[in-house]
């Protein structure tokens, strides 16, 4: 079968666990980057034991095939340190027995690095040992060298509970009274959040860091569907009713990229009434008004942010401060699925998706007719 169709028969599998488009976004951005930043998961040695261990397998192998080289680690969280070379080799032994070519590496090696980033390179899954986790080569320093997009911890228990509830979303800020007011941690799940406190001391709001079951790992990666836990610095926005105090051409680069489209030389002379811009450029939203109510005009967030909880901080900014708005989107937008979730009515006309929040229903007729007929804003890249 050529890599063509293995590609199509794996996100085809991936439809299942989430919207086909949204899994075929986020593929096509994970091969973008370099193999081996796709992801570092640390594997809690009890999820190599069935029916988790046939779960990660079978995640690994679709990762496998589509061409994305995930990095595992064992024994960065587990206090027994004598299993750990067991652990890898079994982990190792199961992905050769589906035709995942492996590089078994202990991360106390000479120059492991390099190593690591071929291997990755040519298309290998790195699984790498931690013998020696208080040595040159922890966990803080692989981390900071190999600069992983997302840093998953694999364990049974799937993610972060409190007073039996599962915590979804927890900020940077929020690890230390969580700690404090949590008596249910795992001695695993304690240490992590000390390395994702410390870790973000070094690196301030570098990348993502989620507690997942191995049984959904698929959709922690591809879609918006996951249940574990996320952890992430929440996103700081500069706001306005105009572009002052803001650059305009960083505004323009970030979007044009994010679109893969050229904005309108003229698009910063139209009134806006409303701005809110992430601090670093990579994601935005901006308000005009038209037809006398509030309309998102553009919202973006840049492809190497994507995925890291961005969207969810941008829309939820301005949607505390603008309670009734209304926008459109390409029928073809991969995140038209998400946006149902954030809308209160949606209507099709012709190759749009016009969207509605707090709006009453004589405010709808005009939003869907002024929707319509609103200019491009975007001429195609050449």
């Amino acid at each position: 079968m050529s890599a063509n169709k293995i590609r199509q028969t794996v996100l085809s599998s991936l439809a299942a666990i989430g919207a086909s488009r949204e899994a075929q976004f986020y593929a096509d951005l994970f091969a973008r980057q370099d193999a081996e930043r796709f992801a570092l998961i640390v594997v809690d040695p009890r999820c190599l034991k069935n029916p988790l261990l046939e779960a990660l397998i079978s995640s690994i192998k679709l990762l496998y095939d589509l061409g994305l080289s995930p990095v595992l680690l064992v024994g960065a969280m587990d206090e027994e340190r004598t299993a750990v070379k067991f652990q890898s080799q079994r982990l190792s032994k199961e992905l050769d027995q589906v035709s995942v070519r492996v590089a078994k590496l202990n991360t106390a090696s000479y120059g492991l690095m390099p190593e690591v980033k071929k291997k990755a390179k040519d298309g290998l899954i790195p699984v790498l040992e931690m013998t020696e986790r208080r040595g040159s080569m922890n966990l803080l320093k692989m981390v900071e060298l190999l600069d992983p997009n997302k840093v998953i911890f694999l364990q049974p228990s799937g993610g972060l509970d409190k007073k039996e509830q599962r915590i979804r979303n927890l900020g940077v800020d929020e690890i230390s009274d969580f700690m404090e007011t949590n008596d249910s941690l795992s001695a695993g799940q304690t240490r992590f959040l000390n390395f994702v406190s410390d870790m973000d001391k070094a690196q301030p709001g570098k990348r993502s860091y989620i507690i997942a079951s191995p049984l959904n790992l698929l959709p922690e990666l591809f879609t918006t569907k996951g249940s574990g836990t996320l952890i992430r610095r929440r996103a700081e926005f500069k706001t306005g009713q105009n572009f002052k105090g803001v650059s305009q051409q960083a505004i323009k680069d970030s979007m044009d990229a994010a679109f893969g489209k050229v904005l309108r030389k003229d698009f910063f002379k139209e009134p806006v009434s409303s701005i809110y811009i992430e601090s670093d450029y990579r994601g935005g939203a901006i308000f005009t008004s038209l037809s006398g109510l509030s309309y998102l005009s553009k919202f973006w967030v840049s492809k190497e942010a994507q995925g890291e909880g961005l969207a969810k901080d941008l829309w939820a900014a301005f949607s505390k401060d603008i309670g009734a708005f209304y926008w459109r989107s390409k029928l073809i937008n991969p995140f038209n699925d998400w946006y149902m979730k954030q809308c209160d009515g949606m209507q099709i006309v012709g190759d749009w998706r016009v969207f509605w929040k707090g709006l009453t229903p004589e405010e709808v007729t005009k939003a869907i007719k002024a929707a319509t007929n609103a200019p491009e804003d975007f001429t195609e890249k050449t």
